[in-house]
């Protein structure tokens, strides 16, 4: 069995390329596209996990509010359109196997971490699904006995801005080893102010610590001083990179699928 992860959407963006990339996703995902081995492959996916950044950035302008009223009155946000491109891409995943939804910076949630789970009113169509299941960021779960932990990849990001360390796998092992998935917060990372208990601290060792909306894919594992064993996965993200990542249940590895679709450029090129 697999658990396909992927990060980024972007929907809301301006890249086409993107949204073809991902409709290949959906299809090989959904049994509709490939030859009988890519497709008995995809029946063998139990879970995906979309790990934030469903939406663009670009669904983010706040220009709207330094308007005057009578300026702005028929128009509506960028996000409107956007969520309900997800709220079909969720329809067609929910369909034929089972989803896990985290919330990325630029998704319509809370924006200090813990992320709150998206609500499921902005789904009309596909929250009737038992199969969707909209989960907080950070995520953890537990998948036939395999134990998932990861975030849409914020703890990361802020991490790089301000440390030498160049490599988001790097990174990653790093804060597995200190035993904490958000050492920047609340200093330079919002985070709700618990007082009597830190919920970012790893109390228990995950099988597989993934973290999204990296610049590209990577994944390594590790071992730990008891014999643990860890895959460490940075998840990329998938409008610029078309790439998502097979985890495989019993082994432990992990493989990217990349999806890419003809351009102008390369029709001009060729």
């Amino acid at each position: 069995r697999y658990v396909l992860l992927t990060s980024g959407l972007g929907l809301g963006g301006a890249s086409g390329d993107s949204l073809l990339g991902l409709q290949l996703l959906l299809d090989l995902v959904t049994g509709q596209a490939g030859a009988e081995e890519e497709q008995g492959c995809a029946a063998r996916i139990s879970r995906v996990i979309l790990a934030g950044n469903l939406l663009s950035e670009n669904t983010q302008s706040k220009d709207f509010l330094n308007k005057a009223k009578y300026l702005s009155k028929k128009t509506q946000a960028a996000s409107v359109d956007a969520v309900k491109m997800l709220d079909e891409i969720l329809l067609q995943l929910s369909g034929s196997v089972f989803v896990d939804v985290m919330p990325g910076a630029y998704d319509p949630t809370n924006y200090v971490l813990p992320q709150q789970p998206l609500h499921r009113c902005m789904f009309p169509q596909a929250s009737p699904y038992s199969t969707l299941q909209l989960v907080t960021n950070p995520y953890e779960a537990d998948i036939d006995g395999v134990r998932f932990l990861g975030s849409s990849g914020q703890n990361i990001t802020d991490i790089f801005k301000y440390c030498s360390m160049q490599d988001y796998l790097e990174i990653l092992e790093w804060t597995l080893q200190v035993g904490h998935l958000c050492p920047t917060a609340p200093d330079t990372l919002g985070c709700y102010p618990f007082h009597a208990s830190d919920p970012f601290i790893l109390r228990a060792c995950p099988h597989v610590y993934f973290c999204g909306s990296a610049p590209k894919f990577s994944c390594k594992e590790i071992e730990g001083p008891e014999g643990q064993r860890v895959l460490l996965l940075t998840v990329p993200d998938f409008s610029n990179t078309q790439t998502a990542c097979l985890v495989n249940l019993r082994t432990l590895q992990c493989q990217p699928i990349s999806f890419s679709g003809f351009s102008a450029d390369d029709e001009s090129s060729d």
